[in-house]
Order: structure tokens, then sequence, then C-alpha cells
């Protein structure tokens, strides 16, 4: 699904109309201010530096680099999750701008004033909160989001539909026979896993079970094990591990720790077909988030951006996919 929201175009001043000068009188500061600040001489102020990055870009100007560069806002990236959603979409990203010659910032979102000062043609953001909401005031910067949707605020947005991964893989463990079914989520605040958990109860509701709220469980405030424990002695049959970069934890937590057979014992449905999944004992059924697709489509819009201003804000929503492997047994 694709709409579209209109928006006035804001098309940049050739690099080659623009002076030192011009960028001194328009931040009202000297040649030599302007000088260390491009060039990043240690000592000048964050207030001065961004007044002075601010009218540059007013006016249109982007230094000269070996190559363009686009920014990739991150939260929660850890190089101790490597297989976690942020780090593979990360990875994906940068593999796509670089095909197409592009260089790439990695800014975590606690450090949004490094967008400023990295000269990045754009942003991408992989967040999950409002942070990319305070670029806005970055002249002439274009932003794009990925399953945080910010259309409403004018920010580019391309997101998988949560909401459907959820009721797919509900549906499909209730078909198994399952109605002790627990979900587990990063954060309940974040939009992906509100969606989800509305996608999961909505489910639960039209079978004529109810959810009982101790069986939604966000990673980020409890212990995996706590949880994993008293939902077994509370008779949990499946889960939805949906706390992506924790996934494999839980999966490792349920068989060698709980000793539990996965598939017999208990049953699973993991976020994220990563190659990872195939190998597991056993086989992990999965829903499959287009995270390719989602790249390329991020990296197509941001360039286009960067490129020609459109009058328009991209909303885009992309389907999912139920992966079935071993990981879901059938109950008698």
């Amino acid at each position: 699904m694709t709409t579209t929201r209109t928006r006035q175009p804001n098309l940049p001043r050739k690099r080659a109309d623009i002076s030192v000068t011009d960028i001194a009188n328009k931040a009202n500061v000297s040649l030599g201010t302007v000088s260390r600040v491009m060039n990043q001489v240690p000592g000048v102020t964050e207030a001065m530096q961004r007044k002075v990055l601010h009218a540059s870009r007013q006016l249109g100007f982007i230094p000269r680099l070996e190559r363009p560069s686009i920014a990739i806002l991150t939260g929660r990236h850890s190089p101790a999750m490597p297989v976690g959603y942020v780090s593979c979409l990360t990875t994906l990203l940068w593999r796509q701008l670089a095909d197409l010659g592009y260089g790439v910032e990695i800014i975590d979102d606690n450090h949004t004033q490094a967008v400023l000062q990295s000269h990045a043609r754009g942003v991408i953001g992989i967040v999950f909160d409002d942070r990319m909401n305070s670029l806005q005031d970055i002249p002439k910067l274009p932003l794009l989001t990925i399953n945080n949707p910010m259309t409403d605020k004018g920010i580019h947005s391309i997101v998988t539909d949560h909401r459907a991964q959820a009721q797919m893989a509900t549906e499909h463990l209730l078909q198994h026979g399952h109605q002790r079914i627990g979900l587990l989520v990063i954060q309940t605040d974040e939009w992906g896993a509100s969606q989800r958990i509305e996608g999961f109860k909505q489910t639960m509701a039209k079978a004529g079970h109810t959810v009982d709220p101790t069986c939604i469980a966000p990673t980020s405030e409890q212990p995996i094990y706590d949880i994993l424990n008293r939902w077994q002695r509370n008779g949990i049959t499946a889960l939805l591990n949906f706390s992506e970069d924790c996934s494999l934890e839980v999966l490792h937590i349920l068989s060698n720790v709980l000793n539990l057979t996965i598939g017999k014992d208990i049953s699973t449905v993991s976020l994220e077909d990563l190659p990872i999944y195939q190998y597991l004992t056993p086989p992990q059924t999965t829903i499959r988030q287009p995270l390719e697709a989602l790249a390329k489509l991020a990296v197509e819009h941001i360039i286009k951006q960067c490129e020609q201003p459109a009058e328009t804000v991209t909303d885009i929503t992309l389907p999912s996919q139920l992966i079935q492997r071993d990981s879901v047994m059938r109950l008698d």
C-alpha cells in the first residue's frame, strides 16, 4: 500500500554559486570561523558549529567530498547482537549505498548532532522513537524512517505490516491447537511492538480467547529467564519470539537452561528469517520480514529525495510472510 501527502519542494542552489563569503554573511560570522567549522578544527563551540552549518545548508552548500554520503541513524545497535534486526538492516543499507557509490555515516541516535557535522546528503533512521523529528530543523536534509512511521510529521516512511505479522503467527499456533500463548517484545511502547500486541490480542479474541496480561512481556524490563520460567510454570505451550535482538537467547534458555525440547515441549515462532534459523534444531518457524526490500526501497527513496526533493511524503507498507518449519507442534 502506498499513499502520498503533499509537501512543498525545497530546491537547493548549485554549489558553484555559493561561496564561503555567502555562508559567513548568512551566519553573521567571520570567514575564519566558517573555515574552522568546515575543516572541523577543534575549539569551535557546538553552538557556533550549528550556526554555520545551518547557514550553509540553507544556502544549499555541502562541502566537496570524495563521494556523497548518507547517514544511518540507529537505535539499539550493538555489535554484541550480530543477528539482531538493527545490525542486519544497517548492513543491508550499507551494502546498497556502497553499490551505488555512496559513503555511509553510522550515527547512534544519542548523538544526533553528529548528523549536522557529517555533511550527509540525507538520513535513514532505524530508530524506535521520535528522535528523527529533531533533525527536521536542519535545512535541506531529506529524512526517511524504517519501521517507525512518521509521515504525519512530514518524514518519509517505509514499514512492514507489524499487526499482520502477529496475526499470521497467532493464527498458525491456534490452528495447531495452542491456546496458552506468550508474546515477547522488546518494549511495549514502541510502534512495532504495539502493532504486534494489537494483532495478537485481536486474533486471540476472534478465536474466543482472552489474553492474560502476564502473557505479554517486554524483555527490556525483566530477565528473559524469569519470563520463560514463569510461563513454563503457568502452562504456556507456545510463544511468539518477537523480541528480535534477544531471539537466540530465548531459544538457548528454552533448550539448554529449562531443558525443553522445542517442537515437542514448547512451540516457537521467531522473527526475521535469518539463515541461522534453518540450521537450528529444530529449524525455526519464522515471520519473514522483507529486510532486503526495506533496505532497497529506503536507499532508492532517500537518494531520489537528495537529487530532486519531491512534493509528496512517501508512506509505503510491505507485507511479511510466515515460513513454516518444525518448531511448532500440533497439540492433541
